[in-house]
């Protein structure tokens, strides 16, 4: 984890200029997804688990929740986090920790968790949704949005520091060992050279099985298609989300 939280410190600040553009994968795949299976948490306690620089947090306040937490283990994505929610006049309290320890973090359970992107770096699934369970009230609820098993079988085999070729993106999907990658926001921007991020891939299997075996109850799952527009706005990037899906977006509940 020591690895990752480096990693996510050193890519802050090109993960928030990435994932606030207009035609970011935040706001045009994720969260029209999200916000349809999104519970009524007026007036209730939110835990975003993961929450980088608070990009859902946010879009979560604005539905009126009574506490919300934000949980993030890379200090400089909480430093962006803790400035806008200064800007912003937020009541969002912002957390350093580890998203594999979750009841460590939560001194009564919580109506609602949310996270996103997060589970591709935590190697037990199983003791992740455990703690989630235990961090829930009961008929509690919980949203998650995950890399889709089918585009994490993708990412190259990690090999060491050497960064992985094109040709190299091949599916491999019940191939468990551990990927590397270069992420988009970095790949796009610059600023950046030679940054090779690692992460596990988990199958639709250990999803369903991890849930199922923490005792949630499986409510739905979706696929989140790309925006209609970018057929022709961007018709390259919206084929290749076809082809290739990019998330899977899991709701589930504590009886």
């Amino acid at each position: 984890m020591r690895d990752i939280k480096q990693d996510w410190n050193r890519m802050a600040e090109a993960y928030e200029q990435f994932n606030n553009a207009p035609d970011s994968y935040s706001f045009n795949i994720e969260w029209p997804c999200i916000r349809e299976l999104l519970p009524d948490i007026r007036g209730r306690e939110v835990l975003d688990v993961g929450c980088g620089t608070g990009i859902f947090t946010f879009l979560l306040e604005e539905y009126g929740p009574a506490a919300l937490i934000g949980l993030d283990l890379s200090e400089e994505m909480l430093k962006i986090a803790r400035s806008k929610a200064l800007a912003r006049g937020s009541k969002a309290v912002f957390v350093q920790g580890d998203a594999a320890g979750i009841p460590e973090y939560v001194n009564n359970p919580v109506d609602f968790i949310f996270s996103s992107t997060t589970t591709h770096y935590l190697k037990d699934l199983p003791g992740f949704f455990s703690g989630i369970k235990k961090s829930l009230k009961s008929g509690g609820s919980c949203i998650l949005s995950v890399i889709h098993p089918v585009y994490s079988a993708q990412y190259p085999i990690a090999l060491g520091e050497a960064f992985p070729a094109d040709e190299e993106w091949n599916v491999r999907y019940l191939d468990m060992r551990k990927r590397a990658y270069v992420q988009p926001w970095i790949e796009y921007n610059d600023a950046y050279e030679n940054h090779l991020s690692t992460s596990f891939h988990h199958t639709f299997s250990d999803y369903v099985n991890a849930m199922i075996g923490a005792g949630l109850t499986i409510d739905r799952i979706c696929e989140p298609l790309p925006p209609e527009k970018w057929r022709e706005t961007e018709p390259g990037r919206y084929e290749s989300f076809l082809e290739t899906p990019t998330y899977m977006i899991m709701k589930a509940t504590k009886g």
